[in-house]
Parts: C-alpha cells; sequence; structure tokens
C-alpha cells in the first residue's frame, strides 16, 4: 500500500499545487474586484462632482444670459433715448435758425425805421414857422378836479 501511495502521492501533490495556485489566482483576482469595486466608487464619487459642476455651470450660463437679456434692454432704451435726444436737438437746431432769421429781419426793419426818422428830421428841418427858432413845447395832459 505504501508503493500504492508513493504512486498517488505525487498526483495529490500536483492537484494539491494547483488547487493552491487557483485559490492565489483567485485571491488575486478577488484583490483586483475589491480594487475595481473602490475605484468604480472613485469613478460614481467624480462623476457625481461632475454632474454637480454641470449643473452649476448651467445655472450660471442661465443667468449670465438673463443678464444679457437686461444689458440688451438697457442698450436699447439708451438708444432710444439717444434717438429722442437727437430729435430734440434737431428741433432746437430749427428754433435757433428760425429765430436767428427772425433777428435778422428785425434788424433790417429797425435799419429801416432808422432811415426813415432821419429822412423825417430832414424834411422837418426844412420847415419854419417863425424867423425865431421857438423852443419845444411839452404837452402835458390837464389835471381834472376829482
Amino acid at each position: 500500500m505504501r508503493s500504492a501511495a508513493r504512486l498517488l502521492d505525487a498526483p495529490f501533490r500536483e492537484i494539491l499545487a494547483a488547487v493552491e495556485e487557483t485559490v492565489g489566482q483567485v485571491n488575486a483576482i478577488a484583490g483586483s474586484a475589491r480594487d475595481m469595486a473602490a475605484g468604480a466608487r472613485g469613478v460614481t464619487d467624480a462623476m457625481q462632482a461632475i454632474t454637480t459642476v454641470v449643473v452649476e455651470s448651467s445655472a450660471s450660463t442661465v443667468e449670465m444670459a438673463r443678464q444679457a437679456g437686461q444689458v440688451s434692454t438697457a442698450i436699447q432704451s439708451i438708444a432710444a433715448v439717444s434717438q429722442e435726444q437727437s430729435a430734440s436737438s434737431e428741433q432746437v437746431s430749427a428754433s435757433a435758425e428760425e429765430m436767428s432769421a427772425q433777428i435778422e429781419q428785425l434788424s433790417a426793419q429797425a435799419q429801416d425805421l432808422a432811415s426813415t426818422a432821419e429822412q423825417l428830421g430832414q424834411l422837418i428841418a426844412r420847415f419854419r414857422l417863425d424867423d425865431a427858432p421857438a423852443a419845444p413845447t411839452l404837452l402835458v395832459p390837464s389835471r381834472r378836479a376829482a
């Protein structure tokens, strides 16, 4: 029996070595699986962090778009006010030109009146009622008794 045991001893040792090697490989695979699970948890955590950043970025983008709309509205308001001011400036300019023309007309009329007054003065100087020059008479309205 001993010889039969010896004969079986070598294959048992090989089987035992193969089993031990398989156990080692299974343990290595289990360790790799644990490492992969930890890595997967890390990836999941990273994905959650990325999702949070994306959500915050989206919110910021929406806020920026809203503010851009407000800026656009403000620019349109400024443009409208500028157009109104331009129209007002044109009206003021037209009024100033009209006033300038009226002033020129008044100036010409004043010169005509001055010339007419001078001519009247020359005509009056030709007429003499006396030989002696008379003192100018000042007419004062009479006062009535109340």
